[in-house]
């Protein structure tokens, strides 16, 4: 997933991961059902975690949970 094309938005929310087809990349509105925050979390429902150098600090993934919980807006 290319993000820095200035297209990151319209390829982030509200497409199907290509990883799993059950999910959203990100589902506004739905950070439990986001495959971004899966791969964030580490769940153990997806095989790797992201970033790959090493888990999040939990208040950024807390951040990124929140502006999906608000509806991810775009700006």
């Amino acid at each position: 997933l290319n993000l820095e094309d200035g297209n990151s938005y319209m390829n982030l929310v509200g497409v199907t991961s290509s990883q799993d087809a059950n999910f959203m990349r990100v589902a506004a509105g739905d950070p439990d059902n986001s495959y971004l925050v899966r791969k964030l979390e580490g769940n153990g429902t997806v095989p790797t975690i992201m970033p790959p150098t090493g888990m999040l600090p939990a208040a950024q993934i807390t951040a990124i949970r929140d502006w999906i919980a608000a509806g991810a807006p775009e700006n």
